[in-house]
């Protein structure tokens, strides 16, 4: 993704410096405070990103996900600096209101009230928040039983919404040009679709 970008970046006299990417990974409520949520810095090297990618392992799992969280971390984030947009990629819908109140109980909320997620949260909520500032949630799903929210969390948000074959020998790049479409789409106002074309020639292959 990085290689990519900033090579069409680079070749239109735009600064790779402009491009800042935190990764986040989410989980559930029966992991503790310090893996319910893990993010990266804001990183413009990607050699940083697949470090910090390195060090997560799948846990968790409980049905739906705390997509909540997720959410609750982007606006976070997002008080201290604009965030422009944000790519969610998932194999499972967000909990219900009243799945987070069950799952918090599994700890307790004396564990929960000790952490940064003291205060419950719904992704109904958080989502109303990123929608108050126009920020777009690119979804990207890799199972179908998260397709209908995720289809309709991208269309409240003004992103889009696609499939992601995680098991197809093409994934790697199929995911690589859904995440670096969006990135170069954020300089559009500066060069219109000369970026999107241009990565559309260098780099477009077909994945049937």
């Amino acid at each position: 993704m990085f290689e990519r970008t900033t090579a069409i970046l680079s070749a239109n006299n735009i600064s790779k410096n402009s491009l800042q990417i935190q990764f986040v990974a989410y989980r559930n409520y029966n992991s503790t405070e310090d893996k319910i949520l893990q993010s990266s810095r804001w990183e413009s090297k990607g050699a940083n990103l697949r470090a910090f990618m390195n060090t997560i392992n799948s846990e968790g799992d409980w049905g739906n996900e705390a997509i909540e969280i997720g959410l609750w971390h982007i606006n976070r984030e997002n008080e201290r600096e604009d965030i422009t947009q944000v790519i969610l990629i998932g194999d499972a819908p967000p909990n219900t209101k009243s799945e987070v109140k069950q799952k918090r109980n599994r700890r307790g909320e004396a564990y929960w009230k000790q952490t940064k997620f003291a205060q419950a949260t719904y992704y109904e909520d958080e989502l109303a928040k990123l929608i108050s500032k126009s920020i777009p949630v690119h979804t990207f799903f890799v199972d179908n039983r998260a397709e209908v929210i995720f289809k309709e969390i991208a269309q409240r948000t003004g992103g889009k919404c696609e499939r992601l074959d995680i098991n197809s020998p093409l994934g790697a790049e199929m995911l690589t040009k859904l995440v670096t479409e969006p990135i170069l789409n954020v300089h559009r106002n500066k060069k219109g679709n000369t970026l999107i074309e241009t990565y559309q020639y260098k780099f477009e292959k077909s994945y049937a």
